[in-house]
């Protein structure tokens, strides 16, 4: 999987018990087997059964792999909402690079569980904060990935209708870390920028950015298809 991801090559993984890979080939079409006599097994996605009643998360118990991830009961969060925050009944998240470090343990120090970007509706409220129950909200959550979650009320905004969840839960990262950078930098129109990876998700938004500024921008990027991208 390695090698194929890496190179780019239509490698194949089989897996064989007690038959060999000339008694039973697999399509061309299947990257990966398990060839289990009498039959030939290619991995399907399917709908999962339902496990748990009510409020579910994404866990685990000890970071290295994606593998260690797992669905438990989600503990009930306090009610109400207190010290300014707002419960949020999540509908998506967004997961950054920090994210798959941190689930693998080689983010530095302890980053906390891993999420942060989110987006869903307002499910709770603390009586200072003027957030409606029901109120469509994107932003930045504590434990995102799970039915509900925790948010600082300044760091969520009012998700506009015409913005899906699934795309709302992509913008506050990103876009925090481009308008810091290119804050500090002092970008004006008068200069210009390089950004590095811009095929990436900040560097998407860092040429945007650069272009509201009318700052003119030169972009890199490895591969071919992501140069088609810039």
């Amino acid at each position: 999987r390695s090698a194929r991801a890496e190179v780019s090559l239509p490698l194949q993984c089989m897996s064989s018990s007690g038959m060999s890979l000339v008694e039973c080939r697999p399509s061309s079409g299947e990257l990966e087997a398990a060839i289990c006599p009498p039959a030939c097994r290619a991995p399907r996605l399917a709908i999962a059964c339902a496990s748990f009643d009510g409020l579910v998360r994404l866990h685990f118990q000890s970071r290295g792999a994606i593998g260690n991830l797992f669905i438990e009961p989600q503990p009930a969060l306090p009610s109400p909402a207190s010290n300014g925050e707002v419960a949020l009944r999540v509908r998506a998240v967004g997961l950054n690079f920090r994210d798959v470090l941190n689930v693998l343990g080689e983010y530095p120090g302890d980053p906390g569980p891993p999420g942060g970007d989110a987006a869903g509706t307002v499910a709770d409220a603390d009586a200072a904060v003027t957030r409606a129950i029901g109120e469509r909200a994107f932003g930045l959550a504590h434990a995102p990935l799970a039915c509900m979650a925790r948010a600082l009320a300044p760091l969520i905004a009012t998700k506009p209708r015409a913005v899906a969840f699934a795309h709302a839960c992509t913008l506050p990262v990103t876009w925090s870390t481009t308008h810091v950078a290119l804050q500090f930098a002092a970008l004006r129109a008068d200069a210009s920028i390089i950004v590095q990876a811009a095929a990436g998700g900040v560097g998407l938004k860092a040429v945007e950015y650069a272009q509201w500024l009318r700052a003119p921008s030169v972009g890199t990027a490895g591969r071919p298809q992501k140069h088609v991208v810039l």
